[in-house]
């Protein structure tokens, strides 16, 4: 079995194609069910449509991780996630990991540095999941 890791470019446009995604169901929301905030001169979204949007960015990232190894934009992209370890499909726990370190991963960009850092692109919600990114195209993988 031949692992290919993936290029920090793939990962970056899978998850560019990722939040352009979200945004664009964020956008709808607003338009559907914004608010007016005369505090911050914008809208929002309140209520239980913010619970289903909130419930929308859980499916997208860490429950479609779960299920495809995947999201969306990395589907796109042709990159997958798996676990570290054995290389097998990640569990439901290791892709919440993913997703809840990957708010600080974004934080003052401290994952791309990360990433940037080291021979497996990995960020910090990688390490502490214990997961890696794959190339799906040039990996032999079977799962």
């Amino acid at each position: 079995m031949e692992i290919v890791i993936a290029k920090k470019r793939e990962r970056i446009a899978a998850f560019l194609a990722d939040v352009i995604i979200y945004l664009l169901i964020f956008l709808l929301f607003l338009f559907l069910w914004g608010v007016p905030n005369y505090e911050k001169n914008g809208y929002e979204v309140t209520g239980f449509p913010a619970f289903i949007l909130f419930l929308i960015g859980i499916i997208l990232w860490p429950v479609s991780e779960s299920v495809f190894g995947q999201t969306i934009g990395k589907r796109l992209v042709g990159i997958r996630v798996l676990n570290a370890e054995n290389y097998k499909h990640l569990s439901f726990g290791q892709a919440f990991i993913r997703f809840i370190f990957g708010y600080i991963d974004i934080l003052l960009f401290i994952g791309l540095v990360v990433a940037l850092t080291n021979k497996e692109n990995k960020r910090i919600g990688d390490y502490v999941a214990k997961t890696i990114v794959v190339d799906l195209d040039k990996s032999q993988i079977r799962i």
